[in-house]
């Protein structure tokens, strides 16, 4: 096996199956001073946009032209096809092979590794809604894993570079870090949809329930980043406040049975980071505990 060569900022990078992740990251990587090489997308009007945004890339879509030209090659297609790209690409051993998933085991890279090729995990704990997100990087925690030591120290670096840090996951982790992020993002826009459309008794539509509920979501994330937790924790739970939590529960039971569990259950998942505030006894801790209990087994 031969040993990776210097890394640094000149090094070349592709980016393989560029889509709204892909994208961003190849942005933002450009704009920090390193070397993209190539990107590839099977679009041909995505491939045109990317001209646009990366100077001295050459935007293809074979991924066996893009890794050619490539010291370090990045996979950010979706998880499910990960092992798909690598597996179309032949290896050299001088190369580094990084796939982007959150809840991939590095043994998605395996065709890479027998090859002798490097391999590695970096995660950005982010959501892209767009092609062009690359601002959203700044801030951003970067689950990262690799058993090279000069790869893994590459990329804490990158991470810094892009305006993150790096932390670091195994691969035994990451199903466990991937559930966490899912609950953070995709869960909390699905819970608060289901928020919103509690207000139908009202005569207000989903879509303008959410606008009206914005100013309350961006309070709760701003405490959470400011006090954090449980000081960011409001409401009837914090003060053991059973009845109150009764009428919720008959409120979101006649609604539909979903969100009547989709409440009970994440109240009694959550309630004892509420009872660490020290507003509520321990026997309206009981009390609460078994409202909520009787409610989510019916």
């Amino acid at each position: 096996m031969s040993p990776l060569p210097e890394l640094n900022k000149e090094s070349p990078i592709a980016v393989l199956a560029a889509g709204r992740l892909g994208s961003s990251l190849a942005i933002a990587l450009s704009k920090a001073g390193y070397n993209v090489a190539a990107v590839t997308s099977r679009q041909a009007s995505h491939r045109k946009w990317l001209i646009g945004q990366i100077s001295n890339a050459i935007v293809v879509e074979n991924v066996q032209t893009a890794a050619n030209v490539a010291s370090i090659v990045l996979i950010t297609g979706p998880d499910a096809h990960i092992e798909e790209i690598c597996s179309e690409v032949e290896w050299r051993s001088h190369q580094a092979v990084v796939h982007c998933a959150g809840v991939l085991p590095l043994a998605a890279l395996d065709e890479a590794r027998v090859a002798g090729a490097e391999t590695a995990g970096f995660h950005p704990l982010q959501t892209f809604p767009t092609n062009d997100s690359s601002e959203r990087l700044k801030d951003v925690s970067f689950a990262t894993e690799s058993a090279n030591p000069a790869l893994f120290y590459w990329l804490r670096l990158l991470a810094t570079d892009l305006g993150g840090s790096a932390f670091r996951i195994e691969s035994s982790q990451r199903a466990a870090y991937h559930a966490s992020a899912v609950m953070a993002c995709g869960l909390l826009a699905g819970l608060t949809g289901l928020a919103a459309e509690m207000w139908e008794p009202l005569g207000i539509d989903r879509a303008d329930a959410l606008k009206r509920m914005i100013p309350l979501l961006r309070a709760t994330v701003d405490a959470l980043d400011e006090k954090g937790l449980p000081d960011a924790i409001t409401g009837p739970f914090v003060r053991g406040d059973a009845e109150t939590v009764a009428t919720h529960l008959a409120a979101t039971w006649e609604k539909s049975s979903e969100i009547g569990k989709a409440y009970s259950a994440l109240a009694l998942a959550s309630l004892h980071i509420a009872k660490e505030q020290g507003g509520m006894s321990g026997s309206a801790f009981e009390s609460l505990k078994t409202l909520l209990s009787d409610e989510n087994q019916t």
